[in-house]
């Protein structure tokens, strides 16, 4: 799977004590040694492109590199043969990159649990003199949510690397189907109360008052940032509310509210 350049290290997954699904929630921590990993991984490969060291941009916990500095935007070339790259090339020239340094855009130099199978070009557009690319990760029976799972990059039209953004994660056991009835999600929903601000400012409220308010969405992966690590869950986003709406992720094993996103602005 990931190109593995030393032998595979086992992520520090964290098992919450007094549960009866011991390995669940699964939780990665921050460590020096993938730390370390992940910026020999970036070492390695700003040596083979003859550029000097330069500080990456890391996700918190992952290690995955959140943005290309400045200082490298265009001074990686995916094109060595020069001239203008047509939209199949541009698409070969990313898919030859990924394949080649999927130890950097995964964060883990010593990993091997993420293939390019695992990765589908969600949207691949012609802007002008660049593409933009997105990936989307596919490793799990279900969608990544919360901004977890994607890759994106953006090429000139001359194959110079000009932004790369990870959010991918690694590949661990979790649940395959829910353990939570629907109905109790109703029920926990029903006479729920949200509160918001109108677009001047006044304190607003809503009552989840009727069943048909209620509407709850296929099973995803729910990566949640937290004080000790990187939390995954399995969860139902559930979608309450008419005009104005707000998603409540629901951990689908144990039922547990983990987060609630207002759909509207104000």
């Amino acid at each position: 799977m990931l190109l593995a350049c030393a032998a595979p290290q086992p992520l520090e997954v964290h098992v919450p004590q007094g549960r009866a699904e011991k390995s669940y929630p699964q939780m990665i921590e921050a460590s020096l040694t993938r730390e370390q990993a992940a910026e020999d991984a970036w070492r390695f490969f700003l040596a083979e492109h003859n550029l000097p060291w330069v500080k990456p941009d890391f996700a918190p916990v992952l290690y995955t590199p959140r943005a290309l500095p400045l200082e490298l935007a265009g001074q990686i070339s995916l094109h060595p043969r020069g001239g203008a790259l047509g939209e199949a090339e541009a698409k070969e020239a990313l898919r030859q990159f990924i394949e080649r340094w999927r130890v950097v855009v995964a964060g883990n130099y010593r990993s091997a649990n993420l293939n390019l199978r695992d990765l589908s070009l969600i949207s691949f557009s012609d802007e002008g003199n660049i593409y933009r690319a997105l990936y989307q990760q596919m490793s799990y029976p279900f969608p990544i949510a919360n901004g977890y799972g994607e890759l994106r990059l953006v090429l000139s039209k001359t194959g110079r690397l000009l932004q790369i953004s990870s959010s991918l994660i690694p590949v661990l056991d979790l649940p395959a189907q829910a353990a939570v009835e629907e109905q109790r999600i109703i029920d926990s929903l029903l006479g729920r109360e949200f509160t918001y601000t109108s677009l001047a400012g006044q304190p607003l409220s809503y009552r989840v008052t009727r069943r048909e308010e209620i509407i709850i969405k296929d099973l995803v992966v729910y990566p949640k940032l937290e004080k000790k690590g990187l939390v995954f869950h399995l969860a139902y986003p559930v979608e309450v509310g008419g005009g104005t709406s707000w998603t409540v992720y629901l951990d689908a094993i144990t039922g547990q509210e983990i987060e609630v996103k207002q759909n509207f602005a104000t």
